[in-house]
């Protein structure tokens, strides 16, 4: 039968000893490989990480070895057990030596380089082998396992790779075994390729890495085995070291700062494609690296393809003669990436587009270098065929395009591609056509009636090209491209590849998607001329509404955010320098997430259990947030707009899966922001197992949010406060001699309910001399009391806060003239407050305004921000003023007191800040009734 470890074994230490004394002496050898998998599957059951990583992920998988017994491995529901044997109906087949497999097992040997050097098959959905790359890696992590220096068991050593063709491009000059010292920003999924590709390059060498992440730039450094490298997490210091070069790989839209900063620092610079999301931030790039005196090169592969050298130079020719049309397509399987909300991937902002701006820069990159020629003019149809995020660009694209010379074309591109990737090409000319597929042994074909065709003349040719299909020709590329630069540096030219160029490949993305936005064909006149009134970022805040969506093509359903705004928490985020935020009071979990966890919730049974069921919010820096909710909750979809949510029990649980997402974000040691009210257990945990994080205090992060209201929060507040009016005015109008504090407050509730509102927030009421903050004791209506309701009801989440006072009889004069007084206060700072005016200044001013009325008077003015809590903070008042400017959609309440005898009377009203002034909310009299 075989050995066999169930998810119920303990971590046999001793075990651990002896295997990490064996990996990392570098006597390991197969003898050792059943208990190693032995430990592997302890260890993966023990620790919280592998949990959340395989939250929701059930597979069997099953290892065909040659030279060692078969193994598998089942994952099902968060559990792992592992055997000798066949495992019935595998989701995924891992084909490949023995010795490679124990060198994947204890990091002895990449994965991804022995996918890519075909000596490791997969059978079944390579993201899924991809996930188990990285279990294999946070295992590892979790025994703090260091590889031997020893040879790895399987797999080639650097030195035992196949010797590889030269650069296409010239070479140049005699560089004399000297090479270039490349940084590396980004270390994600492409630059296995490039690592891969240059492991043995005489031209450069890769020798530090950096990731804000500590431990993950050193998990980069040492997989990298090619030599040494350097990891860090200070982006200054990194720069300070002695790189030469940086290569760039990053989410598209973070280019250009970081060119900015690496140009700055003196450095050279590959960078990713696309080359930006924008024109002007190509522009802002090209000027960075011309001022900087540096060299700059977009690293477009497709520019440095053998077979794409091939077709330039037959084209150039003549070999097919003039050419009158292209055909260009593209296509892979991002449906992961897509399915994900907030994942960059498919982000018109962050990533710029969907498929059209990913492969889109590629071939148009590409067509016009070998063309020799710029697009003109392009009509563009965008889709979703395969995943119906709102908030997500197209998964596929077709393309019309007319170059300058003439040329037409067509090309197409494809997120939805399920089969290997590949890339095809077709040129049709006046002399013939030339063929390109990707997936083809040799990847071109010409056929020419041109007379240097010699004997292949009118027949089908097959150049004999460097080439191997998907993925081999994606290292061949990148091996051509970072080595074509590198010895740009060394020789001191500039690279035939010039930023101009790779600008004008976003330039005609960007066409594009203004074309798919007017239903017509789009010039670089048009796109010029928006780039000049709005710019060019504004066509992509509208991508998403302009994307069609296939004919019955299911929508992900998602609610939509109230009034959290994900880019302003970035930019908040920035301005306080926090890499992460951590959102515990119920107020702040509703704005963040939208999970009903308030008192005034349809059901307040999250509000209710939150001491032993807490619901916690994590939003980090760059835009991805996080929900810890309570697992008996099982409507999350339905409230709440954050896609990545985990069910907790207790406050244990909820304190572990946070530090494993702070683990899986990459931020431990970084400085993270609490609320004050952050609960102890969560704290003590953060600093127990982030002891190297700086944890501070940031209310002010989410007090600045709430500052400024969405369209729809004003809304809800304009709703609570017509409601609150009506409680108001029953009471006014029911008031009489013998009413007591506690019929009022019965009245108020019945009124407030019965219009709509979940609950009330306040009762504040005050009969005569009683005390306003505690109504419900009995207390009588007399004549000539002054009676005063000030109430506030909760809508949808949204509060209000309405004051009036009411007597019966006549009002007292002396109350009338401080009534009067007051309006005349207030209404001075509602004709001065518009956006760009300092509050502070305002208030000073408003003091002495005052002081000119009633020269020894005293008053209590106070403003204060309204929305989820009544006074959510004081723009002005005895408690702070704040030094900033009003911006349109603050709502604020603007309330002014002054005593009269025993009691204080006053007025209060809510105001929004337009763009010219303020919009008084509410709307009942001032003056006190006379009943």
């Amino acid at each position: 039968m075989g050995w066999k470890v169930d998810s119920k074994q303990p971590v046999d230490e001793g075990l651990k000893q002896r295997m990490l004394e064996r990996v990392e002496g570098g006597a390991f050898g197969l003898k050792d490989l059943q208990e190693f998998l032995t430990l592997f599957t302890q260890v993966a059951n023990s620790i919280d990480e592998t949990k959340d990583e395989v939250r929701g992920f059930n597979r069997k998988f099953q290892f065909r070895l040659s030279g060692y017994p078969d193994f598998w491995l089942s994952i099902l529901n968060g559990s792992f057990e592992m055997g000798e044997g066949d495992i019935g109906a595998p989701d995924i087949i891992l084909e490949m030596d023995a010795q490679m497999a124990a060198g994947i097992f204890t990091g002895q040997v990449d994965a991804t380089m022995a996918y890519m050097n075909g000596e490791l098959k997969v059978d079944g959905n390579l993201p899924d082998a991809i996930k188990f790359r990285t279990l294999v890696d946070l295992i590892r992590e979790d025994l703090d396992m260091e590889p031997g220096s020893a040879p790895a068991p399987g797999g080639r050593l650097p030195a035992e790779a196949p010797k590889k063709a030269a650069a296409q491009l010239s070479a140049g000059k005699d560089t004399k075994g000297k090479y270039v010292k490349f940084g590396v920003i980004g270390a994600g999924s492409v630059w296995d390729f490039h690592r891969s590709a240059c492991e043995d390059s005489p031209y450069l060498k890769f020798v530090a890495v950096y990731d804000k992440n500590q431990k993950h730039a050193e998990k980069v450094a040492r997989r990298y085995r090619a030599n040494k490298m350097q990891a860090f997490s200070d982006l200054d210091q990194f720069l300070k070291s002695d790189i030469e070069a940086v290569l760039i790989m990053v989410p598209h839209t973070y280019h250009a700062n970081l060119v900015a900063r690496v140009a700055a620092a003196g450095k050279h610079i590959l960078c990713e494609k696309p080359m930006a999301t924008t024109t002007e931030d190509c522009d802002r790039m090209i000027k960075a690296a011309r001022d900087a005196g540096v060299k700059f090169m977009i690293a477009e592969n497709h520019r440095f393809l053998p077979a794409h050298q091939y077709i330039h130079d037959a084209i150039q020719q003549g070999l097919i003669g003039d050419v009158h049309l292209v055909r260009a397509y593209e296509g892979v399987s991002e449906l992961e990436g897509m399915s994900q909300p907030d994942f960059w991937k498919g982000d018109p902002i962050k990533a710029g587009g969907g498929a059209f701006m990913d492969m889109g820069a590629h071939k148009f990159a590409a067509l016009e270098w070998i063309l020799d020629d710029q697009i003109e003019s392009i009509y563009v149809t965008l889709s979703k065929q395969a995943i119906n995020l709102p908030e997500k660009a197209e998964d596929n694209a077709i393309a019309m395009v007319r170059f300058n010379k003439g040329v037409m074309g067509e090309v197409v591109v494809s997120f939805t591609q399920v089969t290997p990737a590949f890339n095809s090409l077709e040129i049709y000319g006046s002399k013939g056509t030339i063929l390109e597929n990707h997936m083809w042994d040799k990847a071109v074909r010409i056929h020419s009636s041109h007379e240097a065709m010699g004997e292949n003349k009118n027949q089908w040719y097959e150049p004999d090209l460097e080439h191997a299909p998907f993925p081999a020709y994606y290292n061949i590329s990148m091996r051509c491209e970072d080595e074509y630069f590198a010895q740009c540096i060394l020789e001191n030219r500039e690279p035939e590849f010039t930023p101009e160029q790779a600008k004008s490949a976003i330039t005609a993305v960007l066409m594009g998607y203004l074309s798919a936005q007017k239903g017509k064909a789009v010039t670089r006149a048009d796109l010029a001329a928006v780039e000049k009134s709005a710019g060019t970022e504004s066509i992509l805040h509208k991508l998403a509404e302009h994307v069609p969506i296939r004919k019955n093509l299911p929508e992900v359903k998602r609610v939509k955010a109230i009034g959290f705004n994900k880019k302003r928490m970035e930019q908040i985020l920035h301005k306080h320098d926090l890499e992460l935020m951590i959102v515990t009071s119920p107020v702040n979990v509703f704005y963040t997430s939208g999970m009903p966890v308030l008192h005034s919730s349809p059901n307040p049974i999250l509000f209710a259990l939150s001491n032993q069921y807490p619901n916690v919010v994590a939003v980090n820096r760059d835009g991805g947030s996080a929900l810890f909710n309570w697992d008996l909750f099982q409507s999350v979809d339905k409230f709440s707009w954050i896609a990545d949510h985990k069910g907790t029990i207790g406050q244990k649980e909820t304190a572990r899966a946070v530090m494993s997402k702070i683990k899986k974000w990459g931020l431990e040691g970084k400085r993270i922001g609490v609320e004050s009210g952050v609960p102890k257990y969560l704290l003590d945990h953060m600093v127990q197992k982030n002891p190297a994080a700086e944890i501070v205090t940031a209310d002010e992060v989410l007090l600045e949010m709430r500052l400024i209201k969405s369209d729809e929060e004003i809304k809800l507040i304009e709703k609570a406060t017509n409601i609150t009016e009506k409680a108001v005015s029953a009471c006014i109008k029911a008031t009489k001699e013998g009413m007591t504090d506690n019929d009022f407050l019965l009245l108020a509730r019945r009124m407030i309910i019965e219009e709509g509102a979940d609950a009330w927030d306040h009762l504040t009421h005050s009969i005569g001399e009683s005390d306003p903050e505690a109504p419900g004791i009995g207390t009588v209506v007399r004549k000539g009391d002054i009676c005063r309701f000030d109430f506030g009801a909760a809508y949808k989440g949204y509060v209000s806060d309405v004051n009036r006072h009411a007597v019966i009889g006549p009002v007292p004069d002396e109350a009338k003239e401080i009534i009067d007084r007051l309006i005349v206060l207030q209404e001075y700072y509602e004709k001065n407050a518009r956006p760009g005016v300092n509050i502070r200044e305002l208030n000073a001013e408003a003091d002495a305004f005052y002081k000119k009325l009633k020269p020894e008077g005293l008053t209590m003015a106070i403003g204060h921000s309204i929305g989820l809590e009544c006074e959510e903070q004081h723009l002005f008042g005895p408690l702070q003023v704040l030094d900033r400017p009003f911006e349109k959609n603050m709502v604020f309440e603007i309330e002014a007191w002054e005593s009269f005898g025993k009691i204080l009377i006053g007025v209060e009203d809510c105001y929004v800040v337009t763009e010219t002034g303020l919009r008084k909310i509410t709307t009942l009299d001032k003056h006190i009734v006379s009943l």
